[in-house]
C-alpha cells in the first residue's frame, strides 16, 4: 500500500472527527457551523496526508538545519551503528558551568558502587537549561525522535575511581518488543571534563539497536563493546534501542556528565518537568526551545471540564509525529 495515499486516507476521518469536536466546542459558544469548523481543521492539518518521514529519514525541513549545524557525518553514523559523536556541540565555559551545577546537586544514591547522582536537574540551574537547549541536541533531537520531541530525562551523574556504572542493556527496556523501526528516545551524554576509556566512559554496542530488543543476559555478558571517547565540548548520543553500558573507571578525578534523554512526542516521559510551565517567571526567561521540550503546544490532557480537547493543538501533533 502506499504509505502517502494511507495516510492521506486517514487524515480525512481525523478531519471530519475534529471538526465535529470544534463544532461541538464551538456551538455552545454560538461561533462555528459545522461547515466552518471543518474548514478550519482542515486547514490546519492540510498538510497531514502530504508530508511524512520515514525511520531515521530526514524531513526537508529539518535537512537544512542539519546541514548548517554540520550534524550530516553524525546522522549517518546514527542510523549506522545505533550511536554518534557530536563534536564542539558547546563551549567549554558552559561544560565548566554545568559540572559545577552537577557538584551542587549531587548525592550519593548507589550505597553499593558509591556513584553521586542529581535527579530532575532542568530548571534548577541556567547551566543545565542551556545545555539542555542546545542547537546541536535540538536539531539531532529532532532528526532522532521526531518534530516536537519532548524532554524525558535530566539527570546528572558523578563517577569516580573504581567505580561503574550498569552493564549492558537498552534503554528501552520498559517498552514492548519489538520496537517500532522509528526509534522512540534518544540519550545525549555530556561529558563535562571528556570521556575515555579508562576513565570510565561509555561502552556501546555497534549495530544492536537494528535488534529492536534489550539484550539478554547472556548477550549483555559477553557483548563486543566500543568506548565513546569524547573531547570536552562533545556529546555522545545514542539510539533508545542500542545496547551500552558505563564500565569502571580506572583513573583519579571524576567523570561527570549530564544524561539528557528526549523522547517521541506519544510517549510518555520519564520524568515529568510540566510544572515549570506553571511558573511564569521561569518561562519568560527560559531558553528557546523550552516550551517544545515541556509539551506546551500538544494536546494532552487540555480537555478540562466542560472544554473538549484542544484541536488547533491536536492538529500539530499530527503534523509533528510524521516528521
Amino acid at each position: 500500500m502506499n504509505g502517502r495515499r494511507d495516510w492521506a486516507g486517514r487524515a480525512d476521518w481525523l478531519r471530519v472527527r475534529g471538526a465535529a469536536s470544534i463544532v461541538a466546542d464551538h456551538s455552545a459558544k454560538g461561533e462555528a457551523t459545522m461547515a466552518e469548523a471543518e474548514t478550519d481543521f482542515a486547514e490546519q492539518a492540510a498538510e497531514f496526508g502530504a508530508n511524512w518521514t520515514g525511520p531515521y529519514e530526514l524531513s526537508e525541513e529539518l535537512r537544512p538545519r542539519i546541514e548548517e549545524l554540520g550534524l550530516m557525518d553524525a546522522v549517518e553514523h546514527f542510523r549506522e551503528h545505533g550511536y554518534a559523536l557530536i563534536r564542539e556541540a558547546g563551549p567549554p565555559s558552559l561544560m565548566d558551568e554545568l559540572r559545577e551545577a552537577i557538584h551542587m546537586y549531587a548525592k550519593v544514591r548507589d550505597k553499593a558502587g558509591g556513584m553521586a547522582g542529581a535527579p530532575m536537574l532542568l530548571g534548577k540551574h541556567p547551566a543545565v537549561d542551556k545545555v539542555a537547549t542546545l542547537p546541536k541536541i535540538m536539531a539531532f533531537g529532532e532528526f532522532a525522535c521526531g518534530k516536537a520531541m519532548r524532554v524525558g530525562r535530566i539527570v546528572g551523574s558523578i563517577k569516580r575511581k573504581g567505580q561503574g556504572g550498569p552493564g549492558v542493556h537498552s534503554d528501552s527496556n520498559w517498552m514492548p518488543i519489538p520496537l517500532p523501526e522509528h526509534n522512540l528516545l534518544a540519550t545525549f551524554c555530556v561529558a563535562c571534563e571528556g570521556m575515555t576509556e579508562e576513565g570510565g566512559a561509555t561502552m556501546v554496542v555497534p549495530g544492536s539497536h537494528r535488534l529492536r530488543r534489550p539484550p539478554s543476559p547472556e548477550e549483555a555478558q559477553s557483548a563486543k563493546t566500543v568506548c565513546i571517547e569524547a573531547e570536552k565540548g562533545d556529546i555522545a548520543v545514542w539510539d533508545g534501542a542500542i545496547w551500552h553500558g558505563s564500565p569502571e573507571r580506572k583513573i583519579d578525578g571524576t567523570r561527570t556528565v549530564l544524561h539528557a534523554t528526549y523522547q517521541r512526542l506519544y510517549t510518555q516521559p520519564i520524568d515529568d518537568f510540566r510544572y515549570l510551565l506553571e511558573d511564569e517567571e521561569y518561562m519568560a526567561n527560559a531558553p528557546e526551545g523550552m516550551r517544545q521540550l515541556l509539551g506546551a503546544d500538544l494536546f494532552f490532557h487540555t480537555a478540562k471540564g466542560e472544554t473538549d480537547t484542544d484541536m488547533t493543538k491536536f492538529a500539530y501533533a499530527m503534523e509533528a509525529s510524521k516528521v
